[in-house]
């Protein structure tokens, strides 16, 4: 048997008793203060400090590296109940923010959204004239840079607690519009709706067939010339793949949270682009991100 518990061991052990790290640490605390009370001896109080700051960097730990464990289990949802998972993970701006881009102040969200909206610019070519659907938001980390770029932007979600943070985000953007999706799909929109449609940081939390779902119904939505773009954590990446080795580890022995990241490959997402239809379709990696930009055909 061996001695030390490895770390998916643990974060499997702690995963299934959130309290463990607490009760632990409250437990060398009372020991440390009986030895003291009592007088056993040096080594006896070296010891039972040792146990206390072991605890204490244990419990620390587990609150800030094992990040899954600071979230609700939700064993009882499904991958694809994507509304009630979001909804759950988005239960106050803060976790709402947390959930969608990382723990990040609103200087730093302002900061990733234009960085991702200058991407959005230069590989789809987005300009003044252009009306554009995001589809998946989240907080409108990017909307809140590249609405003022556009003519209109929509936005589309199917959490609607993700959809009132993102309101109040973007409440001084004047040319914003956001809808609640009834189920998987862009059923709200019409035909040629938009110039441009894109997502990003959100396939990563969907199953590749409803992925498909939305990459044709993309198709459908943009006029003859529209440019679509989509990204997802690049599986073929170093950083990519370590984050999938990562939570491998991690998950292997357990059930899989339904919002636990599934990575992509250029030939996954450039498979979903010719089959819906799209043509001139490029495939960038720029890791983390494999980003794929396609163009619907004029003549249709």
């Amino acid at each position: 048997m061996r001695a030390i518990i490895s770390r998916p061991a643990m974060s499997a052990l702690i995963r299934k008793h959130r309290w463990l790290p607490a009760a632990a640490f409250l437990t060398t605390v009372l020991a440390l203060g009986i030895v003291l009370a009592v007088h056993l001896g040096i080594f006896w109080i070296a010891s039972a400090a040792a146990a206390t700051l072991a605890t204490a960097y244990a419990w620390g730990y587990a609150s800030r590296a094992l990040w899954q464990v600071n979230w609700p289990a939700l064993d009882h949802l499904n991958r694809r109940q994507y509304a009630e998972v979001w909804n759950a993970l988005a239960s106050s701006p803060e976790k709402a923010v947390a959930a969608a881009c990382g723990e990040l102040s609103e200087g730093q969200l302002q900061s990733s959204g234009t960085a991702t909206a200058r991407e959005l610019i230069e590989l789809a070519s987005i300009g003044s004239r252009d009306d554009v659907l995001e589809i998946g938001p989240g907080v409108g980390r990017v909307a809140w840079a590249l609405a003022p770029q556009c003519r209109h932007w929509t936005g589309a979600d199917i959490s609607p607690n993700m959809l009132g943070y993102a309101a109040d985000r973007l409440k001084a953007r004047s040319n914003v519009r956001l809808v609640q999706l009834p189920n998987v799909g862009l059923e709200p929109f019409s035909d040629k709706s938009f110039n441009i449609v894109y997502t990003t940081d959100m396939f990563e939390h969907l199953d590749e067939i409803d992925r498909w779902q939305y990459v044709r119904e993309a198709f459908r939505v943009l006029e003859p010339g529209g440019r679509f773009y989509m990204d997802n954590i690049d599986l073929e990446s170093d950083v990519g793949w370590a984050r999938f080795a990562v939570n491998a580890r991690l998950f292997a022995p357990l059930e899989r949270p339904p919002y636990i990241p599934t990575l992509s490959t250029a030939a996954e997402l450039t498979a979903y682009a010719k089959r819906a239809g799209f043509e001139q379709i490029q495939a960038h990696h720029r890791p983390p991100l494999v980003i794929v930009v396609a163009v619907k055909p004029l003549s249709l």
